[in-house]
């Protein structure tokens, strides 16, 4: 009989010891990975929204520019800078003389020519009563019709003119068009200056956003596109309603000019910068909450699949509000919305919500 002495005996003891230990600990800690962590989910459908485009921007007054039609001399001169004045006020006069003579003139030769065409009508009248009788040819008749035609078409051209002349004196004055505050006056009284050129700058009681668009951008935004203006971390809806033709040369960009809703709520200010969404067109595709994105280098969001927590890498493509419509997931994947936020990948998920 082989005999085991004390020292053999405690070394096989601390062996076991050891063993039946790690293997109580391996136990646990399985136990600990295969916990169920309670989440919430959110399972993914394909959905239309509104794509909006992005851009920074900031408050303007509406501002109008006067010119007159015409050349002339300043006469006078009614208003003041930094005045307030109403609709309808005037604002500035050209020398008339010239226009009045002009008009004068128009409205003479309107009548001359009104006074010769009827003469002319009478008169083919006359003929044409002879011509019934068998007392004219037919030829002859016909060039006197062409002769009253003509006289006719003098008249008419006559009456343009004479209207023309009476818009001209008309716009030798010019009128507000909207209440407002003078911002500047170039001229002088005395000065000539010509048509087109600025007077008169006034800023009116009313604001606008305005931005520069990107010469891409431009091919999607048009007068009248729907804008979200955020001032002050509040939304208001507002619409385009003018674009530059051409862009600035030294940025390629393209003025744009948007009217948004008044709200008394949003004390906006010249000047303040704000956000500006364009909602263009309607795109389907996987859109999620933008805070359900994680980022760690890569922008991921947390999946349950097969009742387990898995990250899944996605890629933004598109905005819409506080959606973004992103690739990487697929229609029936399970969300995970809340009680991601300490759970490992790989870690056991009991769906329940």
């Amino acid at each position: 009989m082989k005999i085991f002495s004390l020292k053999t005996f405690t070394s096989a003891f601390i062996l076991l010891a050891i063993f039946t230990l790690s293997s109580c600990s391996d136990v646990k800690e399985e136990q600990i990975a295969e916990l169920e962590f309670p989440v919430e989910i959110e399972i993914l459908k394909n959905k239309e929204r509104v794509r909006q485009i992005e851009y920074f921007g900031i408050i303007s007054s509406k501002i109008l520019n006067y010119s007159f039609l015409t050349p002339g001399r300043v006469k006078s001169i009614f208003v003041s800078k930094n005045q307030f004045v109403k609709k309808g006020t005037k604002l500035m006069q050209l020398e008339t003389k010239g226009f009045s003579l002009a008009l004068s003139a128009a409205m003479k030769q309107e009548k001359q020519a009104e006074s010769v065409y009827l003469e002319a009508e009478k008169h083919y009248q006359n003929l044409h009563k002879v011509f019934k009788l068998g007392g004219m040819s037919g030829t002859d008749i016909e060039k006197e019709k062409l002769d009253r035609d003509l006289k006719y078409e003098d008249w008419e051209q006559s009456k343009i003119n004479s209207d023309a002349k009476n818009e001209d004196f008309k716009q030798a004055t010019l009128i507000a068009q909207t209440n407002g505050i003078v911002s500047d006056i170039l001229p002088k009284v005395g000065e000539l200056i010509d048509a087109g050129a600025e007077t008169i700058i006034i800023h009116g009681n009313g604001l606008f956003a305005e931005t520069a668009l990107s010469q891409k951008d431009l091919e999607i935004v048009e007068k009248g596109t729907k804008v979200i203006v955020e001032i002050k971390n509040k939304k208001v809806k507002g619409e385009v309603n003018y674009i530059a033709t051409l862009p600035d040369f030294q940025t390629f960009r393209h003025t744009v000019k948007i009217d948004f809703s008044n709200d008394s709520s949003i004390k906006a200010s010249i000047g303040l910068t704000t956000k500006i969404y364009f909602e263009t067109d309607t795109l389907q595709g996987i859109w999620i909450p933008i805070k359900y994105i994680s980022n760690n280098g890569q922008d991921f969001v947390n999946l349950s699949e097969n009742n387990r927590l898995r990250k899944k890498v996605v890629q933004i493509i598109d905005f819409s509000g506080e959606e973004v419509r992103v690739t990487g997931l697929k229609e029936n994947d399970k969300l995970i919305t809340k009680g991601a936020a300490s759970i490992k990948e790989g870690y056991k998920v009991k769906i329940v919500k």
